[in-house]
């Protein structure tokens, strides 16, 4: 239903938050408001859970922000969290891909929680607009 990456994503959210631009390579976020005060984070799932994964590691640098969305796409929807007024999530050890997107499958323990979409806004509707 929804076929997204994450330069995709940030290209639909950019049309509704303009100043929206894109950090670099390896900081803690994918992109940035100045009119807005806010860091973002994109994650594009290729299976649907209705319980998404975040690492321990980027949540901390994240909340240290003033104002910090994660948005998530799955198959079936997009969700945005605002990670300043949901629970923080139960941390476990698990072991993980080392990354997703590259040639590199081995794996190695990361400390993640899950966020569940009813945390989170349902931006489905808004992201379809523009597929």
């Amino acid at each position: 239903m929804i076929d997204l990456n994450e330069q995709k994503l940030f290209d639909i959210i950019k049309k509704y938050i303009p100043d929206l631009t894109q950090t670099e390579e390896f900081d803690f976020s994918d992109a940035y408001s100045l009119s807005r005060n806010a860091r973002y984070e994109f994650k594009c799932r290729r299976t649907h859970y209705d319980d998404l994964l975040i690492e321990k590691i980027k949540w901390d640098k994240l909340i240290k922000c003033d104002n910090v969305r994660y948005i998530n796409s799955t198959p079936i929807g997009v969700y945005a969290f605002d990670l300043k007024v949901i629970k923080e999530p139960f941390w476990s050890e698990r072991k993980m891909p080392i990354s997703t997107e590259f040639e590199n499958k081995n794996k190695s323990i990361k400390l993640v929680g899950f966020i569940n979409i009813r945390d989170g806004k349902d931006i489905t509707l808004l992201i379809k607009k523009f597929l």
